[in-house]
């Protein structure tokens, strides 16, 4: 199992849920975020992850899309408010797409620390630290 499956199974727990598709979708983030250095505000989902995903897993483009998107609408319904501030590092009542989880997840996929923290340790060390 990946580290990105795991961290989809630690939120929505085990079961029958296909996580293939959501947990590619997140290593695929990282790997543009972090190994590519590509800004959250330059990846379109439609367009540089999804394809690409079900490139890899081989299946139907909008299928996976479709399937990316359920499960990252139920990562956030399994959240609760403890789990929300260990992921995410804030507690919102709605995100604003399932997208959102994908990053969130990369996020705490790199440096295991929800994603407002690292924003803010980012904006805190200034805009020339690497």
């Amino acid at each position: 199992m990946t580290k990105e499956e795991i961290l989809v199974r630690e939120i929505i727990g085990p079961g029958t849920h296909k996580i293939e598709g959501f947990a590619c979708a997140v290593r695929e983030a990282r790997k543009l975020l972090f190994g590519e250095r590509v800004s959250m505000e330059n990846i379109h989902v439609t367009l540089d992850i999804y394809p690409t995903v079900a490139k890899v897993i081989n299946r139907n483009a909008k299928t996976t899309a479709r399937q990316i998107q359920r499960m990252g609408n139920l990562c956030w319904d399994c959240l609760d408010k403890k789990q929300k501030m260990k992921y995410i590092g804030r507690v919102f009542n709605d995100i604003h797409s399932p997208s959102d989880m994908i990053f969130y997840l990369a996020y705490y996929s790199q440096f295991e620390k929800p994603y407002y923290l690292v924003l803010n340790e980012a904006s805190e060390q200034g805009p020339d630290a690497e």
